[in-house]
């Protein structure tokens, strides 16, 4: 049988050692897991399939009803669904996906630029992977009253769905916690492999600990299912691509020589083309920018002059007295609340949507307080993200 490499990386620093374990189709209880530097890990991939795990907290996680019933369907369906969760722009994000699940499509989004910097990392070993998952993945699944957390020297990893989970420091797991179950009606199970050190009576919570495991890596090769995992190599970034990735740079080339000989009457056209292509591209991009301002405009005739109509309502009508004194009380939250960054607003439907950047957790808890004084507006957390980019914040606004 053909045997697998597995490895994990824990983000884009080259570290000086690698967890990894090679495994056959049999192998389901015991991993025999060892630690190497990168290069000499990725030596061992000749004839093998070659899987890693990384962070989870790069890539958001999600499980939800799309209208598709083919997997590719539902693939293009993805970025308009989840657009509203996301931080980031939609085009510059990679989109994977799952195998149906009776609670929905199983959906990852991840930067395309860090995406390719973890297969560039490979590609300089001349390695290129079957299967990138999210490690968050492969925690244990945790029944409808518990979560699965994994403790490892500096950080955390706290699983509290089938599709959803955070990853953490430490100090920051009670306050993470306390996020995750306010009521604290679910059981912890908590994860402690040998090598670490923790005490898991601390923690203001109902624990239920899981033994037994020597490495973290050791964890997710026993509880990984490729049925129920996502792998994040697909569409452009699926292996059987490279070769076409690797051609397309010499197409314009190849077609330049085949027709040499009319060049200079195709070469008008073909800035003119080039003209109306960027064109169209601004103007796609302007009408999404105002849909996104104005979401209740969902047909576009006359950009401007609609426009024109939105900001008159801004000034004069009763837009005015819905979205001013939101953003005044945004931008009070943000002055009273140091270490917040705005990333996005959207009024829609009587309430402002704003999504915030913060540094720590912290961050969250003292947005809460602030508006346990009356203001002008009351807020709703959406959601809370940890990640290596700082805590992703969606609150809700609307006026009191």
């Amino acid at each position: 049988m053909r045997e697998t490499l597995y490895f994990r990386l824990r983000g884009l620093d080259t570290p000086s050692s690698v967890a990894y374990c090679i495994a056959g189709d049999s192998a389901a209880v015991s991993f025999d897991v060892a630690h190497a530097p990168l290069e000499t890990v990725l030596e061992q991939a000749a004839g093998r399939r070659v899987v890693g795990f990384i962070p989870g907290a790069d890539v958001h996680l999600t499980c939800m009803e799309l209208p598709a019933r083919q997997r590719s369907k539902a693939l293009l369906a993805a970025p308009f669904a989840l657009e509203d969760q996301l931080a980031d722009d939609v085009d510059a994000l990679h989109f994977a996906i799952g195998s149906k699940q009776p609670s929905g499509w199983p959906l990852a989004a991840i930067r395309q630029s860090t995406l390719a910097a973890y297969v560039e990392r490979l590609a300089q070993y001349g390695v290129r992977a079957d299967a990138l998952i999210p490690d968050l993945l492969a925690l244990p699944v945790p029944g409808d009253e518990q979560m699965v957390l994994l403790v490892e020297a500096q950080d955390v990893l706290l699983r509290t769905s089938a599709y959803q989970g955070l990853s953490c420091l430490r100090d920051d797991l009670p306050l993470c916690l306390q996020l995750s179950d306010p009521d604290k009606q679910r059981t912890l199970r908590v994860i402690v492999p040998r090598n670490q050190t923790f005490d898991p009576s601390t923690l203001d919570a109902t624990v239920e600990p899981l033994s037994g495991f020597s490495d973290p890596l050791e964890v997710l090769l026993q509880n990984y299912t490729p049925e129920t995992a996502i792998n994040l190599l697909q569409g452009d970034f699926a292996p059987g691509q490279d070769g076409i990735k690797w051609l397309k740079p010499w197409l314009p080339a190849a077609a330049l020589l085949a027709g040499v000989g009319l060049m200079g009457a195709a070469l008008y056209g073909v800035q003119a083309h080039q003209l109306k292509q960027q064109v169209r591209s601004q103007t796609a991009a302007n009408q999404k920018r105002y849909q996104q301002i104005f979401p209740a405009e969902t047909r576009i005739v006359d950009l401007d002059a609609q426009l024109g109509q939105q900001m008159a309502l801004l000034s004069n009508g009763t837009a005015q007295g819905m979205l001013l004194p939101l953003v005044g009380v945004t931008a009070e939250a943000m002055t009273g609340v140091p270490g917040l960054t705005l990333q996005a607003m959207q009024l829609r439907e009587g309430a402002l949507y704003v999504s915030l950047n913060a540094s720590s957790l912290q961050a969250v808890e003292q947005l809460k307080k602030w508006f346990e004084t009356p203001r002008a507006a009351q807020m709703e957390v959406q959601s809370a993200n940890a990640g290596d980019r700082g805590v992703q914040i969606r609150i809700k606004l609307v006026a009191a």
